[in-house]
């Protein structure tokens, strides 16, 4: 398996930690959780799934804070405007 899935993983949580209201941010994480779901399912339980799912969520989680980051350096500037 490529890097694509997690740095999809990445992408969304960075935009859901920017833009969603608050309630929201946290709902990418549902989204590897979903995925490993349908690969038990169909493929059972195995450890790299598990070991996938741990990974996809860290970087999930680290994705959103960015976003969230991002978002609070954001609305910090606009509260202090430079002038030239």
């Amino acid at each position: 398996m490529g890097i694509t899935a997690y740095v999809l993983f990445f992408l969304a949580g960075v935009g859901f930690g920017y833009a969603a209201p608050t309630r929201w941010k946290w709902l990418p994480v549902l989204f590897p959780i979903a995925l490993a779901l349908g690969a038990v399912m169909v493929h059972g339980l195995d450890g790299a799934i598990i070991v996938r799912l741990v990974v996809a969520l860290i970087v999930t989680a680290l994705g959103v804070f960015v976003g969230m980051t991002v978002e609070a350096r954001a609305s910090g500037q606009s509260d202090h405007p430079r002038y030239a």
